[in-house]
């Protein structure tokens, strides 16, 4: 049996949910529905994630915001942990609750909020401190 890792999924609109998936490209795919794009997150080092690459011009729905580097995230995203080498490991227990927390906290609530944010260039925007989902 292939050894599983634990993730984190964020769908749009949805809270973040751990998960166990199985390693490799074909998962990560299937779960962004397409081509794969890494997702870096300010001051997270030891957690990257992966969205779909041509979210964006497919017309996916907006899931979370990165105020930091000024956009959001658009389609489902899932978080590993990042491994010595680079590799994609299982996230710890405090990885969870980290990346988690950061992404109930910058969540999209609904189109006509992104698209506010997006368009002020996060003038107004301020993290959620609890989950509005």
């Amino acid at each position: 049996m292939e050894e599983k890792l634990v993730a984190v999924i964020k769908k749009p609109y949805q809270k973040p949910e751990t998960v166990a998936i199985d390693k490799g490209l074909e998962p990560l795919q299937e779960i962004v529905g397409g081509c794969i794009d890494v997702v870096y997150l300010p001051n997270i080092d030891d957690i990257h994630g992966f969205c779909n690459d041509e979210g964006l011009l497919i017309g996916m729905e907006p899931n979370f915001y990165r105020p930091d580097f000024g956009d959001a995230i658009v389609g489902p995203a899932v978080f590993l942990g990042s491994g010595a080498d680079g590799d994609s490991i299982g996230l710890t227990p405090e990885q969870v609750k980290r990346i988690t927390s950061y992404l109930e906290e910058n969540s999209v609530k609904d189109f006509g909020e992104f698209l506010f944010n997006i368009n002020t260039g996060f003038e107004h925007y301020k993290p959620k401190r609890q989950s509005c989902m």
